[in-house]
């Protein structure tokens, strides 16, 4: 065999190879979920049924005809459902028409995520048909009940130690997912959101992640000032990671939906920085460099197809903000077990679950 030749076979065997190696191996690991996957139990709604002396009168309904599946501030059981797409309908992205997601932010700035409160709470409906996303945020001092059998911690809970009752350092969860798993089953049980996905970011790395994509624009309309994370002027500005984070977390002296609100703000910025061409064409670098920062039951391959597309055919106008109307939540002080002492809380009730789905379903 003349050298010439020999090359060839050299090189079309490589290619074989290298073949070979992608779809055995390489590719089988870009799908599998970077963390624990989620697998929450199936829930569906038992509607009582009223005797005749309490029948059309729901306030003389006893407690005895309450849903025991129930959280015992509900009658029963509650399932948000939802739309069932027209059969015509194709997603622009994937192959699913719908994703429910729960995305949160922790307070953790150890290495990993050996523990943490869920600090920031968003529940995400993604559209992949009409490409809109709907969301909404729940703060951190819900009080909420566990699912029966699920957690070995008493409740109630503040609903942000949920996701901390999960986490591996402290297993107090039984189910899958860990600490987004044990949030995300809270929140089915309580407020009937089952979701598909989700997706989990300490202090660190949102951070790190804001300088990596140069920094994110805010629009404050007042000032904001704290004694130990700072102040921030009102008007236009960007703020380094850092900055960011802070002006996330400041409430003191102002309220948790204030909070809130400013947590939207950078938000919408750090997805407005997305959708820009130079910082879209470094999705795939961006990826690689976080990969093994942030938390998600979803694979590098579907958030590299997925995402890219989906921010592709994005813009700020598709995204819906929703916060929870102060007239919606009581607010009080009850004795949290798992602290053994009062604590600061929301109360709430069906009147909450009625808007979280007309938020998630607004067109």
């Amino acid at each position: 065999m003349n050298p010439s030749n020999k090359t060839i076979l050299i090189f079309i065997l490589l290619i074989i190879a290298v073949t070979f190696l992608y779809f055995l191996w390489i590719k089988p690991l870009l799908y599998e979920p970077i963390s624990s996957p989620l697998s929450l139990p199936t829930r569906a709604p038992t509607h009582t049924q009223p005797n005749q002396e309490t029948a059309g009168n729901p306030q003389a309904q006893t407690t005895d005809e309450r849903d025991p599946q129930s959280p015992s501030n509900l009658p029963e059981v509650p399932v948000f459902a939802q739309p069932t797409p027209q059969p015509e309908a194709e997603p622009v992205c994937g192959k699913e028409a719908e994703w429910l997601v729960l995305a949160v932010g922790i307070d953790y700035r150890g290495d990993g995520y050996l523990y943490g409160l869920a600090d920031v709470i968003r529940v995400l409906r993604i559209d992949f048909v009409n490409m809109t996303v709907n969301m909404i945020a729940l703060p951190r001092d819900l009080l909420v009940e566990a699912p029966p059998g699920r957690f070995t911690a008493p409740d109630p809970y503040k609903i942000n130690q949920a996701y901390l009752f999960g986490t591996p350092g402290m297993g107090h969860y039984r189910g899958t997912g860990e600490g987004a798993g044990a949030l995300a089953e809270v929140i089915q049980y309580n407020f009937g959101l089952t979701v598909d996905h989700y997706g989990v970011i300490n202090f660190d790395t949102f951070a790190k992640f804001i300088d990596a994509i140069g920094g994110v624009q805010v629009d404050l309309p007042s000032p904001v000032y704290d004694d130990k994370l700072g102040s921030f002027p009102s008007g236009v500005q960007t703020l380094s990671g850092e900055r960011a984070l802070a002006l996330a977390r400041i409430r003191e002296g102002y309220s948790d939906s204030f909070r809130v609100d400013n947590q939207t703000l950078i938000l919408r910025g750090v997805l407005n920085k997305l959708i820009k061409p130079d910082v879209l064409v470094r999705i795939p670098s961006l990826l690689d460099q976080f990969s093994t920062t942030f938390l998600t039951d979803l694979s590098l391959g579907e958030i590299a197809s997925l995402g890219t597309c989906f921010l592709r055919n994005f813009d700020d106008g598709d995204l819906k903000t929703f916060s929870v109307p102060k007239e919606l939540l009581s607010a009080d002080r009850v004795f949290i077990p798992t602290i053994d002492k009062e604590g600061f809380v929301y109360r709430w009730d069906q009147n909450l679950i009625d808007w979280m789905y007309q938020s998630l379903l607004e067109k």
